[in-house]
């Protein structure tokens, strides 16, 4: 299983390796047997409708497509496909000023968010497990910019739905882990950025980072009743 590291540079001026692995789940200093789960795995309490929107979904698609059954899974994994590719796209701009030309969904980032400055992309993060929350959790923050603000990208379908306060979590949660783990990266605000994988443009929403904290700190406890590990500090 393939493994990613990174040195992440706290506020004290020292480091902590932070490591990914393909289950998208995280450990600190290499102890393999702390592995943490990640933010977005911990959300699920909040997609209040996910089966409804799951089934109209399948429903549509194989509408769509002339009855095709298995269309539901394929646009999906598709979906997620160029999601990835943005998210390259996005970090080699940041990381190397790299332009993708090809990609609609890539130059309708860059027009509307390529002048704003960004100090780092795809980092890994931790929280150490305090703060409201009884245990640790990993993430990969989209982005910070250069004013200390945090970015997530989302692709989307035009006309699709935003799954906002799972959205508004998860930015909470990288927010308040920075804070917590004692990174050198500062927080001001946050926001998403609504990409449509069509080109079509970007929405742009501010988050209320302490908002989606509280939001993920309920999730997070639900979660954690669910799974049987209790919900308690």
């Amino acid at each position: 299983m393939t493994i990613e590291t990174q040195e992440h540079l706290l506020a004290d001026g020292t480091t902590v390796a932070i490591s990914r692995n393909g289950l998208h789940q995280y450990f600190i200093n290499q102890e393999s047997y702390r592995k943490m789960n990640s933010v977005t795995s911990m959300l699920g309490p909040l997609d209040l409708d996910a089966f409804g929107a799951g089934m109209g979904y399948a429903i549509k698609s194989a509408r769509e497509t002339g009855g095709d059954l298995n269309a539901a899974r394929r646009l999906g994994n598709e979906a997620r496909e160029e999601g990835t590719r943005l998210h390259d796209d996005i970090q080699a701009y940041i990381e190397q000023g790299v332009v993708n030309e090809d990609s609609v969904a890539f130059v309708a980032w860059l027009q509307a968010l390529g002048g704003h400055g960004f100090k780092a992309s795809e980092r890994f993060l931790y929280h150490p497990g305090a703060n409201g929350v009884g245990r640790l959790f990993g993430g990969t923050l989209d982005a910070i910019s250069n004013n200390n603000e945090i970015w997530d990208w989302k692709s989307k379908a035009p006309g699709s739905r935003y799954r906002s306060k799972k959205d508004i979590a998860q930015v909470g949660a990288y927010g308040n882990a920075l804070r917590a783990m004692g990174s050198a990266y500062e927080v001001s605000k946050g926001y998403i950025a609504y990409i449509y994988r069509d080109g079509s443009g970007v929405d742009i929403q501010e988050v209320d980072l302490e908002e989606g904290w509280e939001l993920f700190k309920a999730s997070f406890h639900v979660y954690q009743l669910v799974k049987g590990k209790g919900g308690g500090e």
